[in-house]
């Protein structure tokens, strides 16, 4: 991606200098994208071949497996009532706001769906399938020699556990120094993303661990670089699957506002694993 570096929101240390490194779970390490469309494709099925929602057109030919058009389309729609949803109270357990996503998503596109639609799509199973990005295990198995790290994520404690337990995540087999969900940053939906960060650097704090020496690693321009900036957090950006879903455009418009200051940026959690390994082998070379 040829975008230039921001400004760092504060001078970056040497990267062996940072003691905690707090992740981001979903769309940083986990990937579930491709895995919701998966799961909505018989409702889809239902719809017309003029529905935007199928339109098989690639978003790019340059990209290797791009995303569609209409796929792209149909998550912007599902975001939109994830996000209304979690405004709503009481709050909803994960799985319930994913059953009633299928139900709202159904009524808007006047395809007959049931009750048992609704609940396959925001059963356990469902979650369980959404897989870690191939080679995230073994770098962050590479990072926890040098760092405490922390699983920060807005989805609930029921999700996480379930997210944690399945196989094809493998995250539950983790040294994680602390694991923080949605219950831990209250209730208050509008406020999530700085409050995760905010709860993050109150616990680091209290376990003698400075604001300066953590560094938040994420995916997500919106969710977690642009808090992380406004908190004055150090930070780290994984480019990740973004292009494959046009992101580029979103990247480009947090550059051009100064919305974002990561130090630093990799393609996913390998590249900057290794990139970490090599800094610690030149360290040692030089001592």
């Amino acid at each position: 991606m040829a975008l230039p570096m921001p400004e760092p929101t504060v001078p970056p240390l040497p990267l062996l200098q940072y003691q905690v490194l707090s992740f981001d779970i979903y769309g940083t390490l986990v990937e579930y994208k491709a895995h919701i469309l998966a799961a909505f494709r018989p409702l889809l099925s239902r719809l017309p071949s003029s529905s935007p929602y199928l339109d098989s057109t690639p978003l790019s030919t340059t990209i290797r497996d791009s995303a569609t058009v209409g796929s792209v389309e149909f998550l912007k729609l599902f975001q939109r009532h994830e996000d209304a949803i979690k405004l709503e109270k009481p709050v909803k357990r994960f799985d319930k706001i994913l059953r009633e996503i299928w139900r709202r998503i159904a009524s808007d596109l006047d395809v007959a769906s049931t009750e048992e639609d609704a609940e396959r799509f925001g059963s356990d199973a469902v979650i369980a399938s959404w897989p870690t990005f191939p080679g995230t295990l073994n770098a962050l198995k590479q990072l926890s020699k040098h760092y405490r790290l922390v699983a920060l994520s807005n989805v609930d404690r029921y999700a996480w556990s379930i997210t944690a337990s399945s196989p094809v995540s493998g995250l539950g087999h983790v040294d994680w120094w602390k694991v923080f969900t949605a219950e831990d940053f209250g209730d208050d939906a509008k406020q999530a993303d700085e409050a995760k960060l905010e709860t993050l650097v109150e616990y680091c704090a209290r376990h003698g661990v400075g604001k300066d020496k953590i560094l938040h690693v994420a995916q997500s321009l919106g969710h977690d670089q642009a808090p992380a900036k406004r908190l004055g957090l150090s930070s780290v950006w994984l480019v990740g699957d973004g292009p494959r879903w046009g992101k580029e455009a979103e990247s480009k418009m947090a550059l051009d506002k100064k919305l974002v200051g990561y130090a630093w940026r990799f393609q996913d959690l390998k590249e900057f694993a290794d990139y970490v390994e090599k800094t610690s082998s030149d360290v040692d070379a030089g001592a």
